[in-house]
């Protein structure tokens, strides 16, 4: 037989097969007549289900449960298409590196070389002579910051970094006065810490326990699933590959950032931290909580964190920050170190800082986070997060220009063998919060669905096939930060720890390794009915009832200016105009079937104040009869940018309220 028969694919075989049988059952028919109609059905209907099969049908919801619809949304449709402009990457630095590092794996140190061939490029000679030297970046007393600047330790090329020294400004210049620059860096290292050794067990109990997966979360700012799939398209192809489970049900548990990490990161919300452990506006209570990396850390964990923007710090962004350092390697103060002695760039109406020196922020952090993996998880368990704002926050097309970056990121841990070891979090916060892309009609899911993915290594999903199920069938369910959160302390406990205790904020959260309920609700996971989106709401048409749902609203912010002693300072609302009311219908009310009447509701409203035209957006429970309304200030959400708005006060949720009236526009 011709071999290239041999090696046809088996697809061709079955219609080869298929063909000849459907040959076979025309011929069997009398000539002359047509099909019989039952005949002529049945084959028509077995030829539909071939054509649907070979065609599937585009995605409609991301979760379609019992109690939650989520509607998939498409991130090119064409309104928002309309607004969509894709970024350009912009460089750093356009001058090839002077100075590089490797890592001597026999040495166990970090080495420096210094490019000749560059050298002499910048010095346009061969004979000019020129000197290199660095500075160390060491931990302050206080751990939120850094030391003063050691003195200058000049260096040739080959030179051994000292183990001690983890962060270095470097500069190299001309030998002739007056001395010029030709090129300053930084660099950070993960210097290798040995595990202490244990005692050596007697051979009873000489046992080998459970292999323990190390853990890493890399997250980015403000990005939604559905902002994922449309900015960095060839990232969300990358984690589709084998190992990579989206959590398309993953729903926000509260508006901005520290509530959201704090979650995932602690098992609480604020409230519940400051009614049962401390309030985490005071000094010291972070040290206080039971932060998901001290658990780690007493499970033998090696424990690392970072963020690259530091005014907008989980932590730290009024926040009192840590008064201890949390974790075995901790970015922060040479993150300070950088801002403040590199040359700092920003993109033209950004506000963070895009470059310093020349690099990307966020390079120093996944650089770092490439390095801790290297360093320790061919031999040891590890966690660490990774985070950053920079690029993300405040312009939510940014991604695009980053997605090559991102992308060869995930393919550098992956050829570096890391993935090998590590269940990888690939997440975010919440989505896009305000701006154009808020203002659409899927902008209320767009800023409460955001990115969730979580990597399993081959070995891991050999040795636990029921927590692979569980998570390809979670995968379309509802689930909430709170049950990552319980998901982090269940792979600890998988690696022979003691059972720990579960999220005290969502007493009926779980970890994702076992099947979610098929009817859960919003409720059930811990998520307040302003940040759901399992239930539908319509369009209320009657516009005097839709401004009556936003006129209840005013009066009760203004009310919470007072109980927050910040009516001396914060303007007194009133009603511009409303964008639009909802009412919320339940699930087993179709867009076809009349409203329900009801005397009390569910409404979600969007409106503008006359102060400087700010937006917000709140769901309420309102009584049509008495005109009374129920809602919880705090959790209304700001849909414009506020931060011009309320520079008087430092109270990081009033911000989102208050118009300072120092802050007026005419």
């Amino acid at each position: 037989m011709d071999s290239r028969f041999r090696a046809a694919h088996p697809l061709y075989k079955w219609l080869l097969g298929f063909c000849l049988l459907l040959i076979i059952f025309v011929c069997a028919i009398p000539m002359g007549n047509q099909l019989p109609d039952v005949r002529k059905e049945k084959t028509v209907s077995m030829l539909t289900r071939i054509v649907n099969v070979a065609t599937p049908q585009p995605q409609q919801y991301f979760v379609r449960t019992a109690q939650c619809h989520i509607p998939f949304v498409d991130p090119f449709s064409e309104d928002l298409m309309k607004i969509y402009k894709p970024q350009t990457f912009v460089t750093c630095s356009n001058e090839s590196d002077l100075v590089t590092t490797t890592y001597d794996a026999l040495q166990l140190r970090y080495v420096l070389h210094i490019n000749e061939q560059v050298a002499q490029q910048l010095l346009n000679s061969t004979a000019e002579e020129y000197n290199c030297f660095y500075e160390e970046i060491s931990y302050g007393q206080q751990i939120d910051t850094y030391d003063k600047l050691k003195a200058d330790k000049y260096f040739t090329d080959g030179y051994v970094v000292p183990k001690h020294v983890e962060g270095m400004l470097m500069e190299c210049q001309t030998a002739e006065e007056p001395h010029i620059v030709l090129q300053r860096d930084a660099f950070m290292f993960i210097q290798y810490q040995p595990e202490e050794p244990t005692p050596t067990p007697t051979p009873k109990a000489k046992t080998l326990g459970p292999r323990k997966p190390s853990v890493i979360m890399y997250g980015i700012d403000s990005l939604s699933r559905i902002n994922l799939r449309r900015t960095m398209p060839k990232v969300h192809k990358f984690l589709q590959g084998p190992g990579w489970y989206e959590m398309q049900g993953y729903n926000k548990v509260a508006d901005n950032s520290f509530p959201n990490l704090f979650a995932i990161l602690s098992g609480y919300s604020p409230d519940t931290a400051k009614s049962q452990v401390c309030d985490t506006d005071k000094s010291g209570c972070f040290e206080e909580l039971p932060m998901i990396w001290h658990y780690f850390k007493n499970a033998s964990y090696m424990t690392a964190y970072a963020e690259d923007e530091s005014g907008s710090n989980t932590f730290n962004y009024l926040k009192p920050g840590f008064t201890e350092k949390p974790t075995d390697y901790y970015f922060r103060p040479f993150l300070r170190a950088l801002e403040a002695e590199t040359e700092v760039t920003r993109l033209p109406g950004g506000y963070m800082r895009y470059c310093m020196g020349r690099r990307l922020a966020n390079r120093y952090i996944y650089d770092y986070c490439r390095q801790f993996m290297q360093r320790y998880v061919q031999e040891r368990p590890i966690w660490g997060m990774f985070w950053t704002n920079h690029y993300s926050h405040d312009d939510p097309f940014m991604p695009s220009a980053m997605q090559n970056m991102v992308l060869t990121d995930l393919m550098d841990y992956e050829a570096d063998g890391a993935f090998e070891h590590t269940i990888m979090i690939f997440f975010a916060d919440h989505g896009t919060r305000f701006g154009k892309l808020r203002d659409l009609k899927s902008g209320f899911l767009e800023s409460r669905l955001p990115m969730m993915f979580i990597y399993l290594p081959p070995w891991f999903r050999a040795e636990y096939p029921s927590y692979v199920r569980a998570l390809e069938l979670n995968r379309n369910r509802l689930s909430s930060n709170f049950d990552l959160h319980n998901t982090l302390k269940h792979i600890i406990e998988i690696g022979g720890g003691p059972e720990l205790p579960k999220s005290f904020d969502c007493p009926t959260c779980q970890s994702l390794f076992y099947p979610l309920p098929e009817d859960r609700t919003c409720a059930q996971a811990a998520i307040d009915e302003h940040w759901c989106t399992c239930q539908p709401y319509r369009t209320i048409s009657n516009l005097d009832w839709a401004d009556r749902v936003a006129q209840s609203v005013i009066p009760l912010m203004n009310e919470y200016f007072v109980a927050k002693n910040l009516s001396h300072l914060c303007s007194n609302l009133s009603l511009s105009y409303v964008h639009n009311t909802q009412i919320k219908t339940g699930l087993d009310i179709s867009w076809h079937d009349a409203l329900p009447q009801l005397e009390v509701a569910v409404y979600r409203t969007k409106f503008k104040v006359q102060q400087n035209s700010a937006d917000f957006e709140a769901t309420v429970v309102f009584n049509n009869v008495t005109e009374t309304a129920e809602v919880k200030v705090e959790t209304i959400s700001r849909t414009n940018s506020y931060k011009e708005d309320s520079t008087c006060i430092d109270d990081k949720i009033a911000k989102l309220y208050c118009i300072c009236i120092s802050d007026l526009k005419p």
